[in-house]
């Protein structure tokens, strides 16, 4: 187990390295670079420019280098957890995608969660009754819920929180609470705004699990393990979640 280990981790950086180039090539492929971007945009709005400081800036961000030397440079960087720096909102990039980071795991965390405990109950129930109407009702509605474009079904939600709750759209928090630190009524906004997010992406997901658990949970109660347990006297499937199999 070790060596498969140890195995996958080695093959895993020349991956990293050569997916690093990839995207940085990619990144760089268009002509001109950042700066010479900013200078057409002031330049249309009518600003001056001080070819002094955007020289300066050209040197200390290292876009005068040749591509190698910058992807070395920005490589680095990024093993030692510098991301750079963000011009749009006057930060190190390390800063800006913090708080995002934590939300995204926040959201994709409660996803899950939403996820497992719907589909798991489910799909048991409908892999140990099997045809019968409450599996083609569980079926529709897994249906349904992979036909949904998410798109669509998030549309309607925000409009439901914010025409009957009064949620606030646009973002993960009500917007005063931005650029505050994290408090007890920040962290109440959070929950008010996420189960639309959560209940959106895990409808797809949710539906999808629920097919595959029925799926794989009725070729499992087919095979000969289980067909032997029950000739020797083991309960039937699903017994448990039915008091009609509690006396036999």
């Amino acid at each position: 187990m070790l060596k498969y280990l140890l195995k996958r981790f080695l093959v895993m950086i020349p991956t990293l390295i050569v997916i690093s180039a990839l995207v940085f090539i990619i990144i760089q492929l268009p002509p001109g670079d950042y700066l010479e971007s900013h200078i057409a945009e002031l330049e249309s709005q009518g600003e001056s420019i001080d070819p002094q400081k955007i020289e300066f800036l050209r040197h200390e961000y290292g876009l005068d280098k040749p591509l190698w030397e910058q992807y070395l440079v920005w490589i680095t960087g990024f093993v030692q957890g510098d991301l750079g720096y963000s011009f749009e909102y006057n930060l190190p990039v390390a800063e800006v995608i913090g708080d995002k980071m934590w939300l995204t795991i926040i959201v994709s965390f409660f996803t899950i969660l939403v996820t497992w405990l719907i589909a798991f109950p489910i799909g048991m129930y409908s892999a140990t009754h099997p045809y019968s109407w409450s599996d083609y009702s569980l079926t529709l509605v897994g249906f349904l819920g992979l036909a949904t474009p998410n798109f669509l079904l998030a549309l309607v939600m925000l409009y439901l929180a914010n025409r009957y709750f009064g949620t606030s759209i646009g973002g993960l928090m009500d917007p005063e609470f931005m650029d505050q630190d994290w408090s007890w009524a920040k962290v109440k906004s959070v929950l008010e705004h996420l189960w639309i997010p959560v209940l959106v992406i895990g409808t797809s997901g949710t539906a999808g699990m629920i097919r595959r658990l029925r799926a794989n949970l009725m070729d499992e109660l087919r095979k000969p393990y289980v067909v032997t347990g029950r000739a020797k006297g083991l309960g039937k499937p699903g017994c448990w979640l039915s008091t009609r199999c509690a006396s036999r």
